[in-house]
């Protein structure tokens, strides 16, 4: 336990704080490597806009580091409590089911030593689902769940790499009760079709995006910096994993290379901010992409850039000419949303959350299948002298204005317990 933890708040129960239990990622970890990306943006977000409007919040991580400190700030009310739950280093995720218990008596623990009045617990992803169930429990306070991504959907679209106790640990979520916070309708619907969920046991509440970091910006300079003045560049952000197909747009670049449309032939480039993950990615899955870059006759198109902070990611989303989002599933598609508020048109696949962000033929556009011709028809679409390149511009950024975090903690405030007097934010005027 660290010697310097902050003092013990006031039991007013205006100042009752809200528990996160993220296990496996913590908000302040980079993103795009490993298992940080959506759930680390989601909790962070969340947070700092709780903090906005005075409410207080702890989120308890898996402290994997002697050097890391137990506690550290997060926002303007939030910090991040790193806790002992197994070995003092990072785990593949498939060993983290193994230090559930272990997490769950160390937030136990944590808060014998250092009691605080809590008005909610919201656990995210699946492996906090015992521990959420258990501290609301104790607490009397709600369980808020929220599932970010679902192994039932996965396995429809042919990805089975789970532990096999993700699938009991999802239903048991579920059968428990748990307020089954949701990023789209489809992802509601999954949960009744898939796991027996009452639909008015879900929870409508779509992610929004930072309209400030993300916005539209002059990228002259960053384009000479990387090679890329006069490429069109088609981007991938996220972790290198087949669930993600990143090779679609690596064959994409090449398809267009070998028989785009002139200007589209001789310019488009593949840019991949991100890297491998520890779980669902083959080992050198980085290599085996450039690899097959290499195969194709396209080295010299294809840039990896590795992990990047949030505020270079933006300054990525603005200099591409296309975001491309070829995921085989997914929950929402905070990249779609982020790329948009920066003024890029996106082509991603028709799945999950994506077509609830992309307008198709307005923001960009959406593709059926992972047919790396239709990417490319698609990407030269939205980026060849055909396209109104300005329109889709001012068209993404609007669309994107529409998603914001405001608007999401607006709709949890309610199930946090806060009053809607609570729930104006401090600063913003009544």
């Amino acid at each position: 336990m660290s010697a310097a933890l902050s003092p013990v708040p006031d039991w007013d129960g205006e100042r009752a704080a809200v528990a996160f239990l993220s296990l496996h990622a913590s908000p302040l970890a980079r993103l795009g490597q490993r298992e940080n990306g959506g759930l680390n943006v989601y909790v962070r977000a969340i947070c700092e806009e709780l903090g906005a409007r005075g409410v207080e919040t702890d989120i308890f991580v898996r402290r994997i580091s002697e050097a890391e400190p137990v506690e550290r700030p997060l926002g303007p009310r939030g910090r991040v409590v790193a806790l002992e739950a197994g070995p003092l280093r990072r785990l593949p995720k498939h060993q983290l089911p193994g230090v559930r218990a272990a997490y769950l008596a160390a937030v136990r623990a944590y808060l014998a030593h250092r009691p605080r009045r809590y008005r909610a617990v919201h656990s995210h992803y699946w492996l906090t689902g015992d521990a959420g169930q258990a501290l609301a429990r104790e607490m009397a306070v709600p369980w808020l769940h929220t599932a970010h991504t679902l192994v039932a959907v996965k396995r429809e679209h042919g990805f089975d790499g789970d532990v096999p106790e993700r699938l009991i640990g999802e239903h048991r979520i579920v059968a428990a009760g748990a307020r089954l916070v949701v990023n789209t309708r489809s992802e509601a619907s999954d949960l009744v079709r898939l796991y027996g969920a009452r639909p008015d046991q879900c929870l409508l509440a779509p992610p929004g995006v930072d309209l400030v970091r993300f916005q539209p910006r002059e990228t002259t300079s960053l384009r000479l910096r990387l090679g890329l003045s006069d490429r069109l560049v088609a981007m991938f952000a996220g972790r290198l994993e087949p669930l993600k197909g990143p090779e679609t747009l690596v064959e994409a670049v090449a398809c267009l290379a070998a028989s785009g449309e002139p200007g589209v032939r001789e310019r488009v480039h593949g840019l991949f901010a991100g890297d491998v993950s520890s779980e669902g990615a083959r080992v050198g899955q980085r290599r085996e992409l450039a690899a097959l870059a290499a195969r194709r006759g396209i080295e010299e198109r294809i840039s990896f850039l590795g992990a990047v902070s949030q505020d270079r990611l933006a300054l990525l989303y603005a200099l591409a000419d296309v975001v491309v989002v070829p995921s085989h599933t997914e929950s929402f598609g905070l990249v779609a949303l982020e790329a948009q508020a920066c003024g890029t048109p996106v082509v991603a696949a028709a799945v999950g959350g994506l077509r609830d962000i992309v307008v198709p033929g307005r923001t960009g556009h959406l593709v059926e299948g992972h047919d790396p011709r239709a990417y490319a028809d698609a990407i030269a679409a939205t980026v060849g002298g055909r396209a109104d390149r300005s329109r889709l511009q001012r068209a993404a950024r609007q669309r994107a204005e529409g998603f914001t975090w405001e608007r999401t903690v607006d709709i949890l405030a309610g199930e946090y317990g806060l009053e809607p007097a609570a729930a104006v934010a401090a600063g913003r005027g009544a």
